[in-house]
C-alpha cells in the first residue's frame, strides 16, 4: 500500500512540476527577459523566437516591437527592422532611441527612390502639435479638451459675472478642441483605415496584374512604405506613395 501511495504522490509531483514549468514558459514577462538576455549574448535568432512567442500570445507593446526591430537590424534584415520600428512608433512615437534607430535603418537603404507627394499644409498644421502623441494619447487629449470647454460653458451659464472674465478663453478652448479632433481623425485614418505596409524583400517588382508573367510596372526597394489595397490569391495590390497601383507577391509586403 505504501508503494502505491508513494508512486501516486511522485506522479502527482511530476505533473505539478510540469504544469508549473509550462506556466513559467508561457509567462510573457519571463519570455521578454529571456529574449533580452539572449539579445545581450548576440543570439539574435533565438531572441527573436522568444519575442515572437509573446506576439503569438496576443501580447503587444512598444518595447516588444522595438526590440524585435533591433533583432532584425542586427541580422541584416532592414525591411523587417523598419517594419517593427514603425509598429513601435505607433505606440511610443516620442521615443528618441526608436526614432534614431529608424532613421539610421532608413539611411542604410538610401531612402525611397520615389518623390514624396507635396503635403497638404492644413493637414500638416493640424498634425504638428500631436506628432509625438500616440493615437490613444490624442484620444485622451480630445476628451480632456472637451471637458475643459464644457466646464467653461457651464461656468458662463451658471455665473454670468465669471462669464465676462473667461469669455476670451472660449475661442481658444474651442479651437484647441477642433484641432485635437482633426488630429485624431487624421491619425485614425492613417493607422486604422489605411492599411500601410513595408517592403521586406530586396528588389520587389510590382506588376500590372496578379500573375507571374504579367508586365513589370515599377520596382520597389527594401524598406519602402506602401498602402495595401487588397490581398488575393497570394498577391497584394498596393499603392506606392506617388499613387501608382500594382501587384506584388504577398510575402514581399508586411502590414504595419
Amino acid at each position: 500500500m505504501r508503494k502505491i501511495i508513494f508512486a501516486t504522490v511522485a506522479v502527482f509531483l511530476i505533473i505539478v512540476s510540469a504544469v508549473s514549468a509550462e506556466e513559467k514558459a508561457l509567462d510573457p514577462n519571463k519570455l521578454f527577459y529571456s529574449a533580452n538576455s539572449l539579445y545581450e549574448k548576440r543570439d539574435y535568432e533565438k531572441s527573436l523566437e522568444e519575442y515572437s512567442r509573446i506576439l503569438d500570445m496576443g501580447k503587444t507593446s512598444g518595447p516588444l516591437y522595438y526590440n524585435m526591430g533591433n533583432c532584425y537590424f542586427k541580422m541584416g534584415k532592414l525591411g523587417y527592422a523598419i517594419l517593427f520600428y514603425e509598429k513601435a512608433r505607433r505606440v511610443m512615437p516620442q521615443d528618441g532611441d526608436l526614432k534614431a534607430n529608424l532613421d539610421y535603418a532608413v539611411s542604410l537603404i538610401g531612402g525611397s527612390t520615389v518623390d514624396t507627394p507635396r503635403k497638404n499644409p492644413v493637414v500638416s498644421i493640424i498634425k504638428a502639435p500631436f506628432k509625438d502623441f500616440s493615437l490613444n494619447a490624442i484620444a485622451v487629449s480630445v476628451v480632456f479638451l472637451y471637458f475643459v470647454f464644457a466646464i467653461l460653458l457651464a461656468i458662463g451659464i451658471v455665473t454670468p459675472v465669471a462669464a465676462k472674465k473667461i469669455r476670451a478663453m472660449y475661442p481658444v478652448a474651442l479651437s484647441l478642441l477642433i484641432i485635437s479632433i482633426g488630429a485624431f481623425a487624421i491619425r485614425y485614418y492613417d493607422e486604422e483605415i489605411l492599411r500601410r505596409g513595408i517592403v521586406v524583400n530586396k528588389g520587389v517588382e510590382a506588376k500590372y496584374e496578379p500573375i507571374d508573367k504579367s508586365t513589370i510596372f515599377y520596382r520597389l526597394q527594401e524598406g519602402d512604405e506602401v498602402s495595401v489595397i487588397k490581398t488575393r490569391d497570394g498577391w497584394r495590390q498596393i499603392r506606392r506613395i506617388d499613387g501608382r497601383v500594382g501587384w506584388v507577391p504577398k510575402t514581399t509586403i508586411e502590414e504595419i
